[in-house]
């Protein structure tokens, strides 16, 4: 049997571990899409750069009404996509996952860090997608209960197979090596362990996750992360969105100007420019082949999903 070797936790393994990722990643999706999803194209960041800076100085207002929206929910659902279309507004300042004065490995600095960046902003949105810190959605909108413009957040949620493909091709069996590790530990302070209940980690362990291959793994992490929207009352608030992917790339214009609605921006046609229609025209692929358990579990939360967003209305 082959021993592993220990991860290099130092920023120059880190940083080769990254390199080493995006090599893979280029070479499985194309370099083109590996562009575009981590809004690598200098092109697009310099128009989108030079068209917010013409809007500030157009709105010389004084820094401190702008309105914090946070794009959350499960990686592979969608999330990039909803930020890309929202970065091309000019009223709105982004801070996606690797911006460094906001984000720490991913996650979230601080709440402090996050009001200090907005009150600074003089931009009519602040749009900060901190997926690792989808299950604190609540606490972050709460921040700013006392905010001149209320604070307004979009859980991005995808059909679990297609999410499945997505995850496994892209980390392999990471999310079952994850929920492995919960099962025998327990909630131990990971963010993949953020706010989840008992009840979702006696689920969790009934699934017997040690045994279960990479894609019922990834569906059963996908299962609960998304159970967060209901477990922290998320679909009890009227600044929570739902916003299903499957919606949004089957008709993307008129799903995505329920979200500039949402938030209280304007809708243009950058906004869905980027949005890929082909797969939603060759329509659904076949359902994997997941664990029963897993499935059971996984269509259940699905169904609630979607009623959610068709139940959710703008205002």
């Amino acid at each position: 049997m082959t021993v592993p070797l220990p991860e290099d936790r130092s920023p120059l393994g880190r940083a080769k571990a990254r390199l080493g990722r995006h090599v893979q990643w280029a070479r499985e999706g194309g370099v083109g899409r590996l562009i575009e999803e981590d809004n690598l194209d200098p092109r697009a960041r310099a128009r989108a750069a030079l068209a917010r800076r013409a809007w500030v100085k157009a709105h010389p207002d004084v820094p401190g009404g702008a309105r914090a929206a946070f794009v959350v929910g499960v990686q592979r659902s969608g999330t990039n996509m909803l930020t890309h279309g929202l970065d091309a507004m000019p009223e709105v300042e982004v801070h996606n996952e690797n911006d460094k004065a906001v984000f720490a490995r991913f996650q979230l600095i601080s709440h402090q860090v996050v009001r200090d960046t907005v009150a600074a902003s003089p931009h009519q949105v602040v749009l900060f997608k901190p997926i690792c810190d989808s299950h604190d959605t609540d606490r972050l909108l709460d921040a700013f209960a006392a905010a001149p413009n209320p604070p307004r957040a979009l859980w991005a949620y995808r059909s679990v197979d297609d999410r499945v493909r997505s995850a496994v091709a892209k980390f392999g069996a990471v999310n079952q090596q994850v929920m492995s590790r919960i099962a025998q530990t327990g909630v131990d302070g990971s963010w993949q362990t953020g706010r989840m209940s008992p009840e979702v980690l006696e689920a969790v362990r009934s699934c017997d996750p040690e045994r279960l291959d990479a894609n019922s793994g990834a569906a059963l992490f996908w299962w609960a992360r998304n159970s967060l929207y209901f477990t922290t009352g998320l679909d009890a608030r009227a600044d929570v969105m739902p916003v299903s992917y499957e919606q949004v790339v089957t008709d993307p214009r008129a799903r995505l100007e329920a979200v500039c609605r949402f938030l209280a921006l304007p809708y243009r046609p950058e906004v869905s420019a980027h949005v890929d229609t082909r797969a939603a025209a060759r329509g659904p692929k076949p359902p994997l082949d997941l664990d029963p358990k897993v499935r059971v579990l996984t269509d259940e939360l699905g169904a609630r999903l979607d009623a959610a967003a068709a139940a959710f209305s703008v205002s």
